[in-house]
C-alpha cells in the first residue's frame, strides 16, 4: 500500500488483516503461506519485526465487523473459502507489535456505525499511550448488512445517514480528545496528594442528534493527543488520490491554558483532508 505525502515523498506500509485470507482468498493453501498462523503472537510480532526492518512506515490493517453473505444468499461460500472469515480484532495486536519495534506506526480501522464514540476514544488514546504516539485511525462507515443485522439493526442504515452519524461521531471524538484535559492537567503533587488538578479537566457536554456525551475524557491526553486519522469521502466521486493522513477536526476546540507552546500545535484547525472513500469494514 502506498501513499503519497508532504513534498511528493511516498509512504510505504504493509497492508494486511487479522484473518487467514486477506486480499487473496484460497492463498491459505499454498504449503508456503503461514497466514493460518494470524492467532498466533509471535507470527505478528515477526511481521513488525521485518516491516521495520524493510524500512517500511506503517503497518495498516484492513477489518470488517460482519460476513460476505451475498453469493448464493449465504455466508457458507465466505466460510468454507476463508474469506475474511473468521476475523479477530485488529486492535489487539497493536501494542505488542510496538513493543518490538521504535519507528513503525500503525493505522487501524474501526467503523463508527455500531459503536459509541465515548469507549472507543479511550481505547484510542491508550493505543496512542502504548504506541508512543505511533497509532492512526482508518475512518469507515461499515457497508456489510450481516453487520448491521447483527448489532440489532433491521439492515444497513442508508449511506448518507451513515456519514451523518460519523460526523457527529468525529465530533465527539474530536471534542474528547482536544477539549477535556488541558496539557497542564496532571500534575502529580505528591506532597498535597494529587494527581490531576480537577479545575483543568473539562466535560465536553456534548448534545447531538446521535450521541450525548456530558462527561469528560477518561484518558489523559496522549503523545498525538489527536490520532493521524483519515476520513471517508461522502461522495464516491470526492477525490481520486490516496489519502492524506491527518488529525481533523469539525469545529475550532477553545484553547485551553498551557506551556511551552504545545497548544497551538495541538489544537490548531486543520485544513480538511483529501481522502478516498473507504467502506471497507
Amino acid at each position: 500500500m502506498i501513499g503519497v505525502g508532504d513534498a511528493g515523498r511516498i509512504h510505504l506500509n504493509l497492508f494486511t488483516m487479522n484473518t487467514v485470507g486477506h486480499l487473496s482468498p484460497g492463498v491459505w493453501r499454498h504449503r508456503r503461506d503461514r497466514s493460518r498462523r494470524y492467532t498466533e503472537l509471535d507470527y505478528w510480532l515477526g511481521i513488525a519485526r521485518t516491516a521495520e526492518a524493510g524500512l517500511l512506515d506503517a503497518v495498516f490493517f484492513a477489518d470488517v465487523l460482519g460476513s460476505y453473505d451475498v453469493y448464493r444468499g449465504g455466508p457458507e461460500a465466505a466460510i468454507a473459502g476463508g474469506v475474511q472469515v473468521p476475523v479477530n480484532d485488529p486492535l489487539q495486536l497493536v501494542p505488542a507489535m510496538a513493543s518490538v519495534t521504535e519507528h513503525l506506526g500503525f493505522g487501524v480501522t474501526a467503523s463508527t456505525s455500531f459503536e459509541h464514540p465515548f469507549p472507543f476514544a479511550r481505547r484510542m488514546s491508550t493505543l496512542d499511550h502504548l504506541t508512543g504516539g505511533r497509532v492512526g485511525w482508518n475512518v469507515v462507515t461499515s457497508y456489510l448488512g450481516s453487520g448491521a443485522r447483527n448489532l440489532g439493526l433491521d439492515g444497513q442504515v442508508s449511506h448518507d445517514r451513515r456519514y451523518d452519524i460519523a460526523e457527529e461521531y468525529l465530533e465527539v471524538c474530536y471534542k474528547l480528545w482536544q477539549r477535556s484535559w488541558e496539557d497542564d492537567a496532571v500534575i502529580e503533587d505528591r506532597e498535597r496528594g494529587v494527581f490531576a488538578d480537577p479545575e483543568r479537566v473539562h466535560p465536553i457536554a456534548h448534545r447531538g442528534e446521535f450521541f450525548t456525551v456530558p462527561g469528560f475524557h477518561l484518558s489523559e491526553p496522549s503523545p498525538q493527543r489527536t490520532p493521524s486519522s483519515t476520513r471517508p469521502a461522502r461522495h464516491p466521486a470526492a477525490s481520486p488520490s490516496p489519502p492524506v493522513t491527518r488529525s481533523t477536526s469539525s469545529s475550532p476546540p477553545p484553547a485551553p491554558r498551557c506551556s511551552g507552546g504545545r497548544c497551538a500545535r495541538r489544537t490548531r484547525q486543520p485544513s480538511p483532508p483529501a481522502a478516498r472513500p473507504r467502506r471497507r469494514c
